[in-house]
């Protein structure tokens, strides 16, 4: 049993001077997890979706380095969010049991920092899938078996 969380955003406050902006993550980190996987995205048609599934176990933090991403989310009670990753400055903390859908718009470039290794069993790639879990958590409480 674990209890879920919503998704929300970290800032990470860069350094910066004239000539620009230095961001970076370092231990003590403001991720909320240790860091097993580093992934991005990019030269993704403007308006194209990604994401479009769930991941049982794995956590998330999503930041857009260029450009913007928005993300669509909903939880297992059935509330959604809606975030804007228009800033390396912004990072997005999506964790387990989150349906995702992300819009790309043109030249995004989207970090994913993963607490996870690649797993293809972690993924609930069918929406039906994931409207099982939404049935099965609304009749229950707030902390759900997976």
């Amino acid at each position: 049993m674990r209890l879920l969380s919503k998704p929300e955003l970290i800032f990470l406050e860069p350094n910066g001077n004239e000539s620009g902006q230095l961001h970076f993550v370092e231990e003590p980190t403001k991720i909320p997890f240790p860091i097993k996987r580093l992934f991005w995205l990019n030269k993704i048609a403007p308006g194209a979706k990604r994401g479009i599934h769930a991941h049982r176990e794995e956590s998330q933090v999503l930041v857009c380095l260029s450009g913007k991403v928005s993300a669509l989310l909903e939880v297992l009670s059935g509330e959604k969010f809606l975030f804007e990753l228009d800033s390396p400055s912004k990072a997005l903390l999506i964790p387990p049991m989150v349906w995702t859908e992300f819009t790309f718009d043109k030249d995004s470039v989207l970090l994913g920092i993963s607490d996870r290794q690649y797993s293809e069993g972690d993924y609930i790639r069918e929406r039906a899938e994931f409207e099982v879990f939404q049935k099965k958590f609304r009749s229950k409480s707030e902390t759900f078996t997976i």
